[in-house]
């Protein structure tokens, strides 16, 4: 009994002093773990980073790697990361925007009258490239940016007594446009939006086998300021261009396509690039036969009796938006008849 009692001590204290010799290991790894946690990171020579091309948030990721890496724990680095410096720019005002805009197309106008092939002439090119980007700036600030979401009009129209199928069909049409792309050309769309938004009356005057041409009678009563052609949107059927060299603000709607009668060196021999400037496509009405209705009005080319024309009564503004068909109303011209 003695000897087993012994025993028993023996193995309680072995036991008790590999405790102590646990604990005080645990002890001294937690303090070394502290000591390592609070003291500073291997310093970074900043300068030189800055010199590569570093930004401050890079320099702190860095320095996170390098106490990651000594200490082989796993840090949640976005959390961590100061958030990077935006550069906040003051955004022009509208009016500063067409200001900027109002400028360069004066320029533009002038370069024109030169009489110089503007599509050949590095200053001209320079000149319109700037003033479509200035005309897509305000484009953005006075019609909203919606992306690559293009603006559309739809034109109200009336139909007179003259034609053909009046007691059937009655008085009553419409025309839907969806605007080129801005990024194409700008200045042509932004022309016609500005034509529609100062709308005052006007209408399909011209019956001729290729077109549909129309009067505008808008706060706009100069023609564009250069020749805008971009050949990714030629002259198709169903396409809106405005009439005339130099171009509007009169339009016409292509019945067919009309790449060879209004595209490049159709109308000027001397200018091989020259084009009539394109505005967009008739997204509705085209095919559901208002176009074709359009074109029985009586007589052919330029109809002098007003009695026989197409009314364009109104015109809306639509933009990208949460309606019905992703389009909300921005703006419509006031309800108006007379034409002179």
């Amino acid at each position: 009994m003695g000897s087993d009692a012994s025993k028993k001590s023996a193995i309680s204290e072995q036991r008790q002093r590999l405790i102590i010799v646990i604990s005080l290991a645990a002890i001294s790894l937690a303090f070394f773990m502290v000591i390592s946690l609070l003291s500073p990171p291997p310093t970074t020579n900043t300068s030189n980073l800055k010199g590569n091309g570093m930004t401050k948030s890079d320099i702190m990721v860095h320095n996170i790697k390098s106490v990651d890496s000594n200490l082989n724990i796993k840090l949640a680095t976005p959390a961590l990361v100061e958030k990077p410096i935006v550069e906040v720019t003051n955004k022009k005002s509208e009016k500063e925007v067409a200001t900027i805009r109002a400028d360069l197309e004066a320029q533009v106008r002038a370069i024109k009258k030169t009489g110089v092939i503007m599509e050949a002439d590095p200053k001209s090119l320079e000149l319109t490239t700037a003033l479509q980007a200035a005309t897509r700036d305000l484009l953005k600030v006075r019609y909203g940016d919606y992306g690559t979401k293009n603006y559309r009009i739809k034109f109200d129209l009336e139909f007179q007594s003259t034609i053909p199928d009046f007691e059937t069909k009655g008085k009553d049409g419409s025309l839907l446009i969806e605007l080129a792309p801005i990024s194409l050309i700008p200045c042509s769309v932004y022309n016609f939006l500005e034509i529609a938004r100062t709308w005052k009356k006007g209408a399909f005057h011209r019956n001729a086998g290729h077109v549909l041409q129309a009067i505008a009678r808008s706060d706009i009563t100069q023609s564009m300021p250069f020749q805008e052609y971009n050949k990714e949107y030629p002259h198709k059927k169903g396409t809106i261009g405005y009439a005339g060299r130099p171009s509007g603000p009169e339009f016409y709607v292509s019945t067919q396509d009309n790449s060879r009668n209004h595209g490049p060196g159709s109308q000027q021999k001397h200018n091989p690039y020259e084009a009539d400037c394109i505005i967009g496509t008739v997204i509705q009405g085209m095919e559901d036969g208002t176009v074709a209705r359009i074109h029985t009005m009586p007589g052919k080319e330029f109809l002098s009796d007003k009695k026989k024309w197409v009314l364009i009564r109104r015109m809306h503004i639509l933009v990208p938006g949460d309606g019905p068909d992703g389009y909300v109303e921005f703006s419509s011209s006031p309800d108006v008849i007379p034409v002179d």
